[in-house]
């Protein structure tokens, strides 16, 4: 039969390692550090700060509870929030920074990665971590940056993971508007330069009606947002063009601090009518924070020449066609009712004169003269009718037997102006002859 005893002795071994384990276990937890405990032991560094890091007094540490300004920029510059974080050891865990929330300001994280670096501090060699958030201001005023969240995990002096979240001080920065041609309802844009392309495209060589016709304008600023920049093609139809205008490509980049935004805009124009057409120009401002200077842009617009096809040529001059067709049936209809009136009356004298002028028969046109003259006045002598030199002339030439045409187209003009004086003086009077009817009553 066994010994109780040595059942215990073989036992008790097992039992002291389990104990033991269980007190370095409870013990390791007790003594664990958290991310508090390295940021106060030097292990970890949390900073941020706004604009250019060479200012010393946009730099805040996440122990300060200070507001600390931000500096003074304008409305719609970029404003650029730095966060760093650093550790003489090495971070075991990508950074997580959380979202920052503005009202009126449009903050965009360009680069999802963080810029990666180290540097020489007290004889220890540092690994830094930092972030960038751009900030773009869309009005005037003081605007407050929130305390942003950064998860992080960096590893202990006793060899473990520490993971923790870290906050960064509030901050604040004012702006106004740089110019006083400026308004906040004025459409314009700040950057610190800006590149303007304009590209033509046509689906045939010779554009003729139902042709198309593409225009693309692209916007290129640096230190901007894509979504700032002008909307200039509109979808602005006329006689001449449907325009349909296409999606915009919006680009934003980040290239080593090379902050990029492109603006894409595309019109298709597809022809309606044929002759000359134009399309319009654009106009844009935007304001050089680097100069300090408001700049004007001008995007040039462009004429073309459309041929017509039969149908667009028919429909184009519908009214021309129309009035021509009717002026034509009307002058039709008065021909032949002229011709019909005077075939039982004799022709105009003013239609006589004019075909012997144009025949040239002299002695026919000097009896016509001669019974006009009657005709009107019932004179038969040129001389006593009219007054002035050149009637003296004139007269005494035709009855010379001259042969000069504005001779006799002279002294018709007179006649015919003669005939024209009596026809108004011999207008019966539209009413009565009220005076003598008055007279008769007064008696």
């Amino acid at each position: 039969m066994s010994n109780p005893l040595s059942k215990i002795r073989n036992v008790f071994p097992w039992f002291l390692s389990i104990f033991v384990s269980f007190l370095g276990f409870i013990s390791g937890h007790a003594l664990a550090l958290d991310i508090n405990d390295l940021l106060k032991s030097n292990d970890i560094e949390l900073v941020a700060w706004i604009g250019d890091q060479k200012d010393p007094i946009n730099t805040l540490r996440n122990n300060e509870s200070v507001l600390v300004s931000g500096g003074q920029y304008s409305v719609n510059e970029q404003v650029i929030l730095t966060i760093e974080v650093a550790t003489p050891r090495w971070l075991t865990r990508g950074t997580r920074i959380g979202s920052v929330e503005i009202p009126n300001v449009i903050a965009k994280q360009r680069n999802l990665l963080a810029t990666n670096y180290t540097v020489r501090k007290g004889g220890q060699t540092w690994s830094r971590q930092r972030w960038e958030v751009t900030l773009y201001p869309l009005t005037s005023g003081t605007f407050v940056v929130p305390s942003v969240a950064v998860q992080v995990q960096v590893s202990a002096p006793d060899g473990t993971n520490v993971a923790g979240t870290l906050y960064t001080p509030p901050m604040e920065f004012q702006t106004s508007l740089p110019s006083g041609r400026l308004s906040d309802d004025t459409p314009w844009f700040s950057a610190t330069s800006v590149d303007v392309t304009q590209g033509w495209q046509q689906s045939s060589e010779t554009l003729k009606v139902g042709d198309a016709l593409i225009r693309t304008i692209e916007i290129e600023a640096k230190d901007s947002l894509s979504i700032l920049l002008p909307d200039l093609l509109k979808n602005e139809s006329t006689k001449q063009y449907q325009a349909y205008t296409q999606p915009h490509i919006l680009d934003d980049t980040q290239e080593r601090g090379d902050y990029r935004s492109t603006r894409i805009e595309e019109t298709v124009y597809v022809i309606q009518q044929g002759g000359e057409f134009s399309l319009p120009d654009y106009q844009f401002q935007w304001w050089n924070s680097e100069t300090q200077e408001l700049e004007l842009v001008t995007v040039k617009g462009n004429a073309f020449v459309a041929k017509h096809t039969l149908t667009s040529f028919v429909h184009a001059y519908a009214g021309f066609f129309i009035v021509m067709i009717s002026f034509l049936v009307i002058l039709l209809f008065v021909v032949i009712w002229a011709r019909k009136y005077y075939q039982s009356r004799p022709a105009p004298s003013w239609f006589i004169f004019q075909r012997l002028m144009k025949s040239k028969d002299w002695p026919n046109l000097r009896r016509f003269i001669y019974q006009e003259l009657r005709r009107v006045t019932t004179r038969v002598e040129l001389t006593p009718f009219g007054t002035g030199v050149q009637w003296q002339k004139d007269s005494e030439s035709i009855q010379q037997g001259e042969q000069e045409l504005p001779i006799f187209k002279r002294v018709w003009t007179v006649i015919n102006r003669k005939r024209r004086t009596l026809f108004i003086l011999n207008i019966p009077k539209a009413l009565p002859d009220l005076e003598g009817v008055h007279n008769k009553d007064k008696g």
